[in-house]
């Protein structure tokens, strides 16, 4: 595991929108940013069918896309 001191400081651009609704529903699940971004990581690393389903998610219609099959 991981230690606290081990890890690195990175910043990320997310669509406010998603942003929004990303906080309101960690308020309900008690989980942060940094929960799901490090288990997301784990599982793009280890898991060869979530990676799949990250590679080929191209709508970012929900983020406020104006081309709905493009990658912001």
């Amino acid at each position: 595991m991981i230690t606290k001191t081990k890890r690195s400081t990175t910043s990320l651009k997310i669509p406010e929108t998603l942003y929004e609704d990303f906080k309101v529903t960690c308020v309900r699940s008690k989980m942060n940013l940094q929960d799901v971004v490090e288990r997301a990581l784990f599982l793009y690393l280890t898991d060869e069918e979530f990676r799949k389903t990250i590679y080929n998610q191209v709508n970012t219609y929900y983020t406020g896309s104006e081309n709905p099959g493009s990658i912001k």
